[in-house]
């Protein structure tokens, strides 16, 4: 009980709402009452059960094996959009602003002065990895933004070298939002470059502290959290002997805090899984002291200048005691008896640190921060008030102190980083220009591609009209927006739970609008909006909810559900289909919301996150899936009767939206965001390739697509939102095989390679349009190729391999349309080939495939070709050249019989 407490102080956020998720031995419910109320708790639950739905845990090492198929994928297929200006491209907030707050980015976890140049200033991120300032603050850059992980625990800089830093992974607030790490991050060159070192430690990091000694710059300690109670384990004291590459575990179980003594001879650690220990050899042994007990969550602190003065605080149940040492640590009396430093929350948010210069200047971090002048003489005093007036945001994590002016500080929180230069007594808000804000859902306004809402966690529903600086529209966790389609001057957003909001000025200001609402609500509830009717909205609790004037009032109107509603769509094209989900549950109603049956009959019991309807079609629908191990989206083409798995080659991580592109044509084309990215497929789902670079290694979570601008945007829950401009495409799946290639026996190509397809208009002269790059298969034969600058029409698909004959498609030209995928296959017959230009290669399957030999790419095989083949051959060349016909990496023999053969039959391109 005690560890799965801890889980989850970490995972707590704000208010009260129905769970629909029925999890076995869910330890969320081991919670007690008090934590259950916390926005916190809830807001952490929402995101962590949908993924571990419907078990208990999430599997060892899931998203570190999500991660590798998708840098596979990436490999193998590239990004699916990778012309020149084909990148993600961030919107912001760059900062957002919060009412009496000002500027906030999102939660940080760790902060770090160089000790050797203040202006230097380094901060983890929940979700959004390392931040470098050098300028005090004033600006910041992010460091790690393709790294293994982006969850922050614990920073490190090695007091001796300062460029070397060290990143421990995986965020040990016990906030389920923020994941486990993986390992440890190591620079050498202040951030710009990264190693990740895990041998000896977990799989499922979670650094609470890693500390260099100050001695000896090869010796790391590191405390490391766990999460027994969502069976995942590995919590303990780890040291490193090799400044860092390597550790070894010392004691197992959770540790909260380690610190060296200023000489690097002393080291003192505590947890509720190891107790309170004390080395005086440096870390190579530890003995037990019995001085304190430990509570749930446990903070240690010396005082740099007076090394005999330690403070220790504990959180228990809600309540923060702390202690004082005058001998080194060997005992401790408590201080400030009875002291309320608001610890409800603080196996969340709470820290213990002393000035390292005057050690009766200390403080304490809970929701606020609380400061003693006076050693704990008297009461702390709390500093920031942040419910009551305060400029700095609630829920602490951290602070540090200026290397050589100590009287300087910075605090991390909950919405970012400030500064005092006056121990603490005034603050100056320093979120300047970091992207870090953990979206839930955004929306655009239909009639203005500027104008972009979203709401967020713990820092409201944000809202800009073109500036990289948002705006605060109204406070809380943010959830849905929606802008009704008949007027987009009504919109609708919403608090946690469901607290539906509304304005009727395009967003200019929004008042509470839950006259009628009844029941409790997901922590994410679903808005939409009817696609033809004016002033018809529609949310939903445990029943849907219908409003006919503009969100002032609702009615209840759904019969045929049960459990808490979570996702909900309208058909675009009748007004009349629209599906409701509750947890793994999919109802559909055909009679616009008054009556569901359920349709979940053959999909798979995992949460499910959204659901897409056909803007054309109400026949046909798309769902999404959290969780990991089942299929991640599913098609229905008969409005729900029966449904596919269109997963395909996606990596195995929770799906959490999806798009039916529609351009204002109908295509192939989906787009859908995951834990680890956002993904497209042109043939509707058979296959999926990483749509374009540029975004963050951070969580997708929900989808936009403008379709007046043809823009996609990405709600990230760590890096803000990012924007694609899209191309009206053209699409070929084409299947060839180029001839030395080819195995016969096992009817397949030894090894994949890539081709270049040109388009030609199919009319005299020919003329070149556009060219794709793709990968060939070598089980399917098939690549993905796609035309960016040309638009419906008819064409020559015309192929080139890097030693094989040019191959035109056959005589008349093929015609393609745009957003749909265009199928041609060159492997069936000669006749698929302009003047049947190809080799047969075998009967049964029959296949075909373009002549190989052309080496020096002049359109036949000839003497030239052999001669570059021959003298390859006498060098012993290998690698990737144009002379290695089959694809095996080495000029030989096998290579000149393919040409010696093709040459004498005198091979050459043949076109119209």
């Amino acid at each position: 009980m005690k560890n799965f407490i801890l889980l989850l102080l970490i995972l707590i956020p704000i208010g009260i709402y129905s769970q629909d998720l029925a999890i076995p031995d869910n330890p969320y419910e081991q919670a007690d009452e008090q934590i259950k109320t916390r926005n916190a708790f809830k807001r952490e639950r929402w995101f962590y059960e949908q993924r571990m739905f419907p078990g208990n845990y999430i599997p060892e090492d899931a998203y570190s094996k999500a991660n590798e198929q998708r840098d596979e994928m990436r490999k193998s297929k590239g990004f699916a959009m990778n012309g020149l200006f084909d990148s993600w491209v961030n919107l912001g907030p760059k900062t957002g602003f919060y009412f009496a707050y000002s500027n906030i980015t999102s939660r940080m976890t760790t902060v770090k002065y160089d000790p050797n140049d203040p202006n230097i200033i380094y901060a983890g991120t929940a979700f959004g990895g390392v931040w470098k300032s050098t300028n005090s603050g004033n600006n910041w850059s992010a460091m790690s933004d393709n790294e293994v992980s982006l969850s922050s625990g614990s920073i490190a800089i090695d007091p001796n070298n300062s460029n070397i830093l060290y990143y421990g992974t995986g965020e040990a607030t016990y906030s389920a939002a923020s994941y486990y790490g993986r390992g440890l991050l190591k620079s050498t060159d202040g951030g710009n470059t990264w190693s990740n070192y895990t041998s000896g430690l977990p799989s499922l990091s979670y650094f609470s502290r890693v500390a260099v000694n100050p001695g000896n710059s090869n010796e790391l300690i590191a405390a490391l959290g766990n999460r027994t109670s969502l069976g995942v384990s590995g919590g303990g004291l780890y040291r490193s002997m090799d400044a860092g590459v390597s550790w070894s575990l010392i004691f197992s179980g959770r540790a909260d805090d380690v610190i060296y003594s200023p000489t690097g001879d002393t080291v003192y650690a505590v947890g509720s899984g190891i107790g309170y220990l004390i080395s005086t050899d440096g870390g190579a042994s530890f003995s037990s002291n019995g001085a304190i007990s430990m509570g749930t969550r446990n903070h240690i602190a010396v005082c740099k200048s007076s090394p005999n003065v330690l403070y220790y605080a504990r959180h228990t149940s809600s309540t923060i005691v702390v202690y004082k040492s005058t001998n080194a640590g060997f005992s401790f009396s408590q201080i400030v008896v009875g002291q309320n430093f608001s610890g409800s929350q603080a196996w969340y948010d709470f820290y213990m640190h002393v000035n390292p210069a005057n050690p009766n200047i200390a403080y304490v971090g809970s929701i606020d921060v609380w400061r003693t002048t006076n050693g704990g003489a008297t009461n702390f005093t709390n500093i920031t008030n942040g419910y009551s007036g305060g400029i700095v945001h609630v829920d602490q994590h951290n602070i540090d102190f200026h290397p050589t002016n100590p009287g300087e500080l910075v605090c991390v929180n909950d919405g970012g980083i400030w500064k005092s230069t006056n121990n603490g007594t005034t603050w100056t808000n320093m979120n300047r220009d970091q992207v870090l804000t953990q979206f839930y859902r955004i929306a655009s306004d239909p009639s203005n591609a500027n104008h972009i809402m979203g709401g967020t966690q713990d820092n409201g529903t944000q809202r800009t009209l073109g500036t990289l600086n948002w705006a605060a529209a109204f406070g809380g966790d943010g959830g849905e927006v929606c802008f009704h389609t008949q007027n987009n001057n009504y919109i609708l957003g919403e608090t946690q739970n469901n607290g539906v909001y509304r304005s009727s000025n395009g967003g200019a200001s929004f008042s509470t609008a839950t006259s009628g609402l009844s029941g409790s609500g997901s922590w994410v509830g679903p808005l939409i909006s009817h696609p033809d009717s004016a002033g018809i909205f529609y949310t939903a609790r445990q029943r849907v909810f219908k409003s006919t004037n503009w969100g002032s009032t609702w009615v209840a109107i759904s019969a045929g559900t049960t459990g808490t509603i979570r996702e909900m769509e309208i058909s675009n094209n009748t007004g009349n289909v629209m599906y409701a989900t509750s947890g793994s549950t999919i109802y559909r109603s055909t009679d616009r919301g008054y009556n569901f049956s359920n349709v979940t009959s053959g999909l798979p019991g995992n949460t499910i996150t959204a659901v897409r309807i056909h803007p054309d079609s109400s026949n046909v629908a798309l769902i999404t899936y959290s969780g990991f191990g089942t299929g991640k989206i599913y098609k229905t083409t008969n409005t729900g009767a029966t449904w596919t798995d269109i997963t395909g080659n996606l990596p195995d991580s929770p799906v959490n939206d999806a798009v039916i592109y529609h351009p204002g044509y109908p295509t192939s084309t989906y787009f859908c965001a995951s834990d680890v990215g956002v993904f497209v497929s042109h043939n509707y789902g058979q296959s999926w390739q990483e749509l374009a670079n540029g975004l963050p290694n951070t969580v997708a979570i929900h989808l936009d697509h403008h379709k007046a601008t043809n823009k996609l945007r990405i709600g990230t829950h760590g890096r803000g939102v990012y924007e694609l401009q899209l191309s009206n495409f053209l699409f070929a799946d084409i299947k060839i095989i180029p001839e030395g290639f080819y195995n016969s026996s096992e009817n397949r190509l030894n090894s994949k390679d890539s081709v270049r397809a040109y388009l030609r208009s199919s009319s005299s002269p020919y003329n070149l349009m556009d060219s794709s790059i793709a990968v060939i298969d070598s089980l399917t034969f098939n690549g993905n190729f796609y035309f960016e600058n040309v638009t419906s029409g008819g064409y020559y698909l015309v192929m080139k391999h890097r030693n094989s004959i040019e191959t035109w498609s056959k005589a008349g030209g093929e015609t393609l349309i745009q957003g749909i995928t265009y199928n041609y296959d060159f492997t069936s017959s000669s006749s698929q080939a302009f003047g049947g230009n190809m080799k047969q290669m075998d009967l049964s399957p029959v296949r075909y495939a373009v002549f190989a030999g052309d080496a020096d790419g002049n359109g036949s095989v000839d003497l030239t070709d052999m001669s570059m083949i021959q003298n390859d051959i006498l060098t012993f060349a290998t690698g990737y050249l144009n002379t290695d016909l089959n694809g095996d990496g080495t000029v030989d023999l096998a290579d000149i019989t393919f040409a010696d053969n093709n040459a004498f039959n005198f091979v050459v391109k043949i076109t119209p």
